[in-house]
């Protein structure tokens, strides 16, 4: 049997080394995962570019955000092999010279890519929650939108001395000042995420109370079901994004791991809600008047002017009658 040879680190330090390591196998595994949903939401966009103005900007958008994803990996596997490998007899172990190096340009560079990232994301979640508002009316859209917009807003102010501040060549990773501005941008992203998840879950739900309950059509479904809310909404990265913010302020090792499967999370869920709109099954301004298409005796009716929750509860009830 092969001697065991122990680190002469401490156990915490050790601890932490090996989350960070874990931290980054979760993040390349993510971005595994959004190269190939990058390809198929291109491969519709591509073929529908002529359909809708917006798969054009949809495609440059999802274009932009993998290059600058691409660029986020580089920079953070450069950074593990120089902590791992150039300078693995660093005084203090891997983890010293991390902490001892995190203005390097590396890690600027990923810090800057990192942040245009969460906020191209934090973009299309309000514009996702302009558009699912809208067909309630444009003014209802706007007020909806206006309070992730703020955050959003307050994030970006935050984000530029959380960067001045970790570019300094004497910040610490872990000192006061750098956790109290990574706490301040990441919770102010994530309050915006959570704001614009909430208000996405509770139009899709107003949504399927009126239309869904009423006349059970397959086109209801697809914005009504519980996966669908879930994709539609981007819950699943506010959740992870919690625990983050939560491992973060205690000071647990857990943030690493968390760091790179919320970064992933975010772009994936942003890709999910892409690949519907390409798929045509997203939602669009005009859900909630096309959910009024009902089949009856194997007629077609529609109505194309964009109408209210109330004005389509009454159609399906009369047409649910009439079929009757």
């Amino acid at each position: 049997m092969a001697p065991y040879f122990e680190p002469l680190e401490s156990a915490s330090t050790v601890t932490f080394e090996r989350y960070y390591l874990a931290g980054n196998f979760i993040s390349g595994i993510g971005y595994g995962a959004q190269g190939v949903l990058y390809l198929i939401c291109t491969h519709y966009l591509w073929a529908q570019r002529k359909a809708r103005r917006i798969n054009k900007f949809m495609l440059a958008y999802t274009t932009l955000l993998f290059l600058i994803l691409t660029v986020v990996e580089v920079t953070l596997a450069h950074r593990t092999q120089l902590v791992f490998i150039e300078h693995r007899d660093f005084p203090g172990g891997p983890w010293a010279y991390y902490q001892a190096s995190y203005s390097g340009t590396s890690i600027i560079v990923s810090m800057i890519a990192d942040m245009v990232v969460l906020f191209l994301s934090e973009m299309f979640m309000v514009w996702r929650c302009w558009v699912v508002w809208y067909s309630v009316s444009r003014r209802a859209a706007y007020a909806a939108a206006l309070f992730p917009a703020l955050t959003l807003a307050a994030s970006f102010a935050s984000a530029v001395p959380y960067a001045l501040t970790t570019a300094h060549p004497d910040t610490p990773i872990a000192g006061v000042q750098t956790t109290a501005w990574v706490l301040s941008c990441y919770t102010l992203m994530l309050g915006t995420n959570v704001l614009a998840t909430g208000l996405i879950l509770t139009r899709l739900i107003m949504h399927r109370r009126a239309v869904g309950m009423t006349l059970a059509t397959p086109h209801a479904g697809e914005y009504s079901s519980v996966i669908s809310m879930l994709i539609e909404s981007a819950a699943l990265y506010s959740i992870v994004g919690v625990g983050y913010l939560i491992a973060t302020g205690v000071g647990s090792p857990l943030r690493e791991p968390f760091l790179g499967a919320m970064m992933s999370m975010q772009q994936i869920s942003g890709y999910l809600i892409i690949a519907r709109l390409a798929h045509g099954r997203g939602w669009r301004t005009s859900t909630t008047s096309e959910s009024t298409k009902i089949v009856i005796r194997g007629h077609v009716s529609a109505k194309d002017e964009k109408v209210d929750d109330e004005e389509v509860l009454g159609d399906l009830k009369v047409a649910r009658g009439a079929a009757e």
